[in-house]
């Protein structure tokens, strides 16, 4: 897997998703609602991410200062995330709504998602790699 293209992937959703809790922060606080109060799609989530991760982290497993050390970054970050889905969801519930009630940290987190987003675009779609 080349950086490019993961770059090309994450990039985009990173982006988008940092713009979208920007704009509706009441929206994605149901969204973590919503999750805790399904196990079933706990489940699926901690299964998805973890895969997701994992098939990142297998083949593109790069520690460097640069885009492909952050997607290794991210990659790591989900696997590590999805196995915490599995393991002790509740946790990562509690840290989620901590989150939502301090905005500023929540924005800060949203800040850095958009940056490492646009750099991650920025280098998969042509500019350096």
């Amino acid at each position: 897997m080349s950086t490019t293209i993961l770059a090309q992937i994450m990039g985009p959703v990173l982006v988008a998703a940092g713009i979208g809790f920007l704009l509706h922060p009441k929206f994605y606080a149901k969204i973590i609602k919503d999750f805790e109060e399904c196990e079933g799609l706990t489940y699926f989530a901690g299964i998805s991410i973890m895969i997701l991760g994992l098939i990142v982290v297998l083949n593109h497993n790069i520690w460097e200062f640069s885009a492909a050390g952050l997607v290794t970054l991210l990659a790591w970050g989900s696997l590590v995330k999805g196995a915490i889905f599995l393991i002790a969801p509740n946790l990562l519930f509690d840290i989620s709504n901590a989150l939502m009630k301090n905005s500023g940290l929540m924005k800060i987190a949203m800040v850095f998602a958009l940056a490492a987003g646009g750099y991650l675009s920025y280098a998969g779609y042509g500019y350096f790699v």
